[in-house]
């Protein structure tokens, strides 16, 4: 996407849309990972198997990989798919797009989450870049060469002209 006049920086999703996208997937993921760990714990209280080492360790490992996978899977099963987006993003009409404006393959959009879970666990700071360059994109934007997109501008702007 080579759209930089002041009519075509209207697609692009802006700091505070994605803060709040991101606040509603967060809750969402929140909840999906409390309703799982809650459900395999009462499974593991029912079979009558807690009292095991196994349990014991699988137990204290369970949250990590819960927090570790789901998170993962929500946001990338969601961007690859044909909505483009997450239910955060699709509350606000945003989707992700890759430079050409066609949805994410799988690993495409596994990389930018990685990029984006890594660069937010060291540098908090650095989703503030997404307020301060020209097409609002995030580190993880950047290095996937990936957008932030309003639905409805792509579309109206991919009516007046080429993407590219």
């Amino acid at each position: 996407m080579t759209a930089t006049s002041d009519c075509t920086k209207r697609i692009y999703g802006g700091f505070w849309i994605r803060t709040a996208a991101f606040v509603i997937d967060f809750i969402i993921v929140t909840i999906l990972v409390l309703l799982i760990g809650e459900g395999v714990s009462s499974i593991l209280f029912l079979l009558g198997i807690g009292e095991t080492a196994f349990v014991h360790v699988f137990a204290m490992l369970w949250p990590l990989i819960l927090w570790l996978v789901m998170p993962w899977l929500y946001c990338v099963l969601w961007e690859s798919s044909k909505v483009k987006a997450t239910p955060g993003k699709l509350v606000f009409s945003l989707i992700v797009v890759d430079k050409e404006g066609k949805r994410l393959e799988f690993w495409h959009a596994s990389g930018r989450y990685w990029i984006k879970a890594i660069t937010f666990t060291f540098i908090h700071i650095i989703y503030i870049v997404v307020a301060f360059t020209p097409k609002k994109q995030g580190a993880h934007d950047l290095c996937t060469n990936t957008f932030v997109v309003h639905k409805k501008e792509l579309q109206r702007y991919n009516q007046q002209s080429s993407f590219l």
